[in-house]
């Protein structure tokens, strides 16, 4: 009978090729899943020389299938289109899965499944949706695998399973039961074949060893800890979306299949040697390996098991064409062909029907990705970062740094797959992209509308229901003032970032606080923010937050982050004007209390007051009857440009007035607080009479002062009454508890000048 169906064969196999084919024109290549796209992009910067890696500069290894990547990768330097490569190579390998399966039951001498299996195979939706991928590719070398094993060809079988361990590293349960196979059959353990495979694949784990940090896939542990601790409502575990994917069928196809099934099972527990008993045993194998560890449920995880489910579909439709010698009475017999014939048609037909709509879908947003990539390189710098879910277009047509909030190819991120929102609340805060591609129907709705990404954010572009969001340029005034605060469990205060430092009052002062993270947190943390005022050190405005709103809980924060937390200090519209510095505290949410600074005994909170803060400017002061002219400058930007002195002399006894006049740098002035200190001298250069005073009374000292301002102060110093009729001198200086200001140029550390103050005895 096998020699008898050799021309039914050949016709059978190239009606399915040709469908395959015809299937491939009708499907663009840019149709592939995202997903495809990101080994798309790990090609084409190897083809380019840049190393097999995703983004310039970050060896990571996010691609499941390094020797899809390097095929694409060669083929490429003749045709540098990549989604082009890899929807042809895929079409090609789901042809030669086809004439696979028919080899594997030409082999097993059953003719009769050797027919049906590569028309089923042809009409297999997901394997068209799954073009672009290295899927097609695994399924061929996986039945080629099988093929050269039972078949006896044991070096083709070694050179074909390294190449399916490097196409994706699961398949190793395939070649588990294969060798099973060969344990029951032939009663050894295939020892040599399985060191011969690890040698021939032991470079590469090597390499990536060495190069990557790790040998098994960045993306593998990303996609379970996305399903782990970022469910999807609604998404089904693995083995419930397999059956979906099987009663998506109309019911005569599902009906069908389900009589091919149970005859497939007889099959395997009736006949001598249980014929494909492996294949059944993969099968229930692979389905709760997949759904145990709970990865993520993407279509083409699907495509290994449905194709195993049409190869059982295939056995047991064989046996009512007589793979298992004469089915029942003769007269029963002669219809067997005809049942087999009614039961695979509606399977064709159906599948064939998926199969024609799956060559006209477009997948997700991919429709929106194009444009939007394309966007993002004829309007972004090259070293601008993108946050995205999806990762694959978007960086293909973009070529920018992508952040992948998914973690498959940004390392911090795997460790941070938290929950949807509080992910990507960590992106946006730690690594700060310039833009960001928001989706609906995801987290992005919780975090976009909050008004710490408005203000961090702002629209750029929409394409359909992707909007793609630019970061804001920093305010021209904004401050960043370090700080170096250790608190207790093991937390830091690590700066603040100030939008501006000028109050305006009824407004609020954006601010982020920076956080270092040494160990988990035990409790939720809040955060108090307010003013305190420079002269008097009363507090304003104390208001408590939580920070993100609770989009990333403390108790979520992990050793080794470098947070920034956002925050708006109120202004009261009775706020006195003045100079103020910014307050703050971290506290636990649950008891209100705050944290102590780290080693101390006492256990207080710590005194932290960052920044400058200024509301209003110094009164006006009257223009003295004298001016003598200045150019005497200090370090740091501070300049003495004249001094005001009395009209004539001044009687010893009475106050002494003297207007100061200082011009600030525009870098800016000192960020120390300084004093000013005030000195008459005698002829000897004695101290007669001295005044030392923070500027303005400290209601504006020298840090809230404004780059390139002009300010005058007067100052009063009181004569001492027994003081000596003569002409007296003045020195000037500024000094804090760290020691005195230094003149510019290093010349000293005041400005003196006898002679410039006349006292008489009254």
């Amino acid at each position: 009978m096998v020699h008898r169906n050799k021309p039914i064969l050949l016709a059978t196999l190239c009606l399915a090729t040709g469908l395959i084919l015809l299937w491939g024109w009708w499907r663009t290549p840019a149709g592939a899943f995202d997903d495809a796209y990101i080994t798309y992009r790990y090609a084409d910067n190897l083809r380019q020389g840049l190393g097999l890696r995703y983004n310039p500069g970050e060896w990571v290894l996010g691609t499941t299938t390094p020797l899809f990547a390097l095929l694409l990768a060669g083929l490429g330097l003749l045709v540098p289109d990549m989604a082009w490569l890899g929807h042809w190579l895929g079409i090609l390998a789901w042809a030669v899965t086809a004439w696979s399966a028919a080899a594997l039951f030409w082999q097993a001498a059953r003719p009769g499944a050797t027919l049906i299996a590569p028309l089923l195979i042809a009409t297999l939706a997901p394997l068209l949706a799954s073009a672009g991928m290295e899927t097609p590719l695994l399924l061929a070398l996986m039945l080629l695998t099988a093929w050269s094993w039972l078949g006896g060809h044991k070096r083709l079988f070694v050179l074909l399973a390294a190449a399916q361990l490097l196409t994706r590293q699961d398949s190793a349960f395939w070649l588990l039961f294969l060798g099973l196979e060969i344990w029951r059959r032939e009663r050894r353990l295939p020892w040599r074949e399985a060191l011969a495979t690890l040698l021939l694949t032991l470079p590469w784990f090597l390499y990536a060893q060495w190069r990557y940090g790790q040998f098994l896939p960045n993306s593998a542990a990303a996609k379970i800890g996305q399903t782990t601790l970022m469910p999807v409502d609604g998404l089904p575990g693995f083995a419930q979306g397999l059956l979906a994917h099987v009663s998506a069928l109309p019911w005569p196809a599902a009906l069908a299949l389900a009589a091919a099934w149970l005859l497939a099972l007889w099959v395997i527990a009736t006949r001598p040697g249980r014929p494909f008993w492996w294949l059944a045993g993969w099968l229930a194998a692979y389905t709760l390996f997949y759904t145990v560890v709970g990865v993520v449920t993407f279509p083409w995880y699907f495509v290994p098991p449905l194709l195993a489910l049409s190869l059982l579909a295939a056995l047991g439709l064989g046996v009512l064409l007589g793979d298992d010698g004469p089915w029942g009475p003769p007269r029963l017999a002669r219809l067997a062909p005809l049942v087999a014939g009614l039961l695979l048609l509606p399977i064709l037909l159906a599948q064939g029907a998926q199969t024609y709509g799956q060559a006209q879908v477009a997948h997700g947003y991919q429709p929106a990705y194009v444009p939007a990539g394309r966007w993002l390189a004829a309007n972004s710098d090259p070293a601008d970062a993108v946050a995205t879910i999806e990762i694959g277009v978007i960086g293909y047509q973009s070529q920018r740094p992508i952040l992948d909030t998914m973690g498959l190819v940004s390392a911090d991120m795997t460790g941070h797959q938290l929950g949807w929102q509080e992910t990507l609340v960590y992106a946006l805060n730690a690594h700060q992209p310039a833009y960001v591609v928001t989706l609906p129907n995801t987290a992005w709705e919780q975090v976009v509308p909050t008004w710490w990404f408005q203000a961090a954010y702002e629209p750029a572009v929409t394409f359909d229901n992707v909007t793609l969001y630019r970061r804001r340029p920093a305010p021209a005034a904004q401050v960043v003032v370090p700080l170096d605060v250790p608190l207790a469990q093991e937390l830091t205060l690590t700066g603040v970032t100030l939008a501006d430092t000028v109050l305006r009052p009824g407004t609020a002062l954006a601010l982020a606080v920076g956080v270092g993270v040494g160990a988990p947190q035990p409790a939720s943390l809040g955060l108090t923010t307010f003013l305190v005022d420079t002269q008097t050190f009363a507090q304003y405005g104390v208001t408590r937050t939580v920070p993100f709103g609770g989009g990333y809980d403390s108790q979520l924060w992990q050793p080794g982050d470098r947070l920034s937390l956002p925050a708006r200090q109120p202004v009261p519209v009775d706020l006195p004007p003045g100079s103020y510095r910014l307050g703050l505290l971290l506290y636990d949410l649950a008891t209100g209390t705050a944290l102590p600074q780290r080693d101390d005994p006492a256990g207080n909170p710590p005194d932290v007051q960052a920044g400058y803060l200024r509301l209003g400017d110094p009164p006006p002061v009257a223009a003295a009857p004298v001016n003598l002219p200045l150019a005497v400058a200090w370090q740091d930007g501070l300049t003495l440009t004249g001094l005001g002195l009395p009209a004539g002399a001044v009687a010893a006894g009475d106050q002494l007035p003297l207007q100061f006049t200082w011009q600030v740098a525009p870098a800016g002035p000192p960020a120390r607080d300084l004093t000013l200190f005030v000195h008459l001298l005698d002829e000897a250069g004695e101290i007669v009479a001295q005044q030392d005073q923070r500027p303005f009374g400290g209601r504006w000292p020298v840090p809230a002062w404004r780059p390139g301002e002009r300010l005058t102060e007067l100052v009063v110093m009181d004569l001492p009454v027994a003081l000596p009729a003569g002409v007296y001198g003045l020195r000037v200086g500024w000094y804090d508890p760290a020691g005195r200001l230094p003149l510019a140029g290093g010349e000293g550390e005041f400005w003196s000048r006898p002679g410039v103050v006349t006292v008489t005895v009254p």
